[in-house]
């Protein structure tokens, strides 16, 4: 088999999945019920989140700890900030 070969559809196109658009119609929609529930479950993780790493931080007596686990989350914050 040579690497200039031409590919057949027929190789890799043997149905018509692709080509039907009814079943990329997705049923959530913006700004719908379900996806305001669904933010508001996001949005309360990151409240509990939140509030477990501003209790860990002075909850924990020994300063490196805090600072350490303070610098990893600042270190995310500015890889997803320079990622966008």
């Amino acid at each position: 088999m040579s690497k200039n070969r031409q590919i057949h559809p027929s190789e890799y196109a043997s149905n018509d999945y692709w080509k039907n658009d009814f079943l990329h119609e997705v049923p959530y929609k913006r700004g719908s019920r379900h996806n305001k529930i669904g933010m508001l479950i996001m949005w309360a993780f990151y409240g509990i989140v939140l509030v477990q790493v501003i209790h860990a931080m002075i909850v924990l007596p020994f300063f490196p700890i805090p600072f350490a686990i303070l610098l990893g989350l600042g270190f995310i914050v500015y890889v997803a900030w320079r990622a966008t």
